[in-house]
């Protein structure tokens, strides 16, 4: 999407977008976030897609120097907004942003944003994950399963997808990943190898009612720079 059309949503961001912060169910997140070990000094957050600043309202409090980067200004607005002060805001891509911003974090965490469709795009962004976390720090990245959108199917859903793992959600394709090949990127991009788990999330955000059983998933990743 470009930035003119997540402008326009940043009025219903909480509406059009699955905000997993918010929709997961088990609280994994905080869990990991708990795992990461985090100064008790001096800490930095680097929030790469922060959206409307969900997890830095949440969270931000644990450090003492917190970037959030997001590419539409008026969902950053919000952002601001909402988590006040102390917030060093970067309206611009986060492969530009990684580079002012250094290898200086703590924990950077990028949710529900390395989605593209095209590899080269993706690749960047990772890259910049790796760029802004410095070495022994954290990274906490939450993407699409492709396990879990194949459960989902057959479970009734309609089968939108192409080879590589791309999936088509409202006329938009994005990359939905294997955990064995989010294993393989994390250590191709200079990280120990991760700890990988489901992050789960109501039906309704597939569109669908609420079926018995496992609900589907993103995979939730926390991986230390070496």
């Amino acid at each position: 999407m470009k930035r003119a059309d997540w402008d326009r949503l940043a009025d219903e961001f909480a509406d059009q977008t699955c905000d997993i912060t918010r929709e997961e169910s088990a609280d994994t997140v905080a869990r990991f976030v708990a795992l990461a070990r985090i100064p008790k000094r001096g800490a930095v957050l680097a929030d790469l897609g922060c959206g409307v600043g969900t997890f830095i309202a949440r969270f931000g409090k644990r450090f003492e120097t917190v970037h959030g980067v997001e590419f539409a200004p008026k969902i950053v607005a919000r952002a601001k907004a909402r988590c006040g002060d102390g917030v060093s805001w970067y309206t611009m891509g986060i492969p530009a942003a990684a580079r002012r911003i250094g290898a200086v974090a703590d924990l950077t965490v990028c949710l529900n944003v390395i989605t593209q469709p095209r590899a080269g795009e993706r690749a960047k962004l990772w890259a910049a994950v790796a760029e802004v976390t410095r070495r022994r720090g954290y990274a906490l990245v939450v993407i699409p399963s492709m396990e879990s959108e194949r459960m989902v199917v057959a479970r009734g859903g309609e089968a939108k997808w192409r080879d590589g793992g791309l999936v088509e959600r409202d006329g938009v394709w994005q990359k939905h990943y294997e955990q064995a090949e989010l294993e393989t990127i994390f250590t191709a991009n200079g990280f120990a190898p991760p700890r990988i788990e489901a992050a789960h999330y109501p039906w309704s955000v597939e569109g669908m009612r609420a079926r018995k059983g496992t609900k589907p998933w993103d995979w939730i990743a926390l991986a230390r720079r070496v």
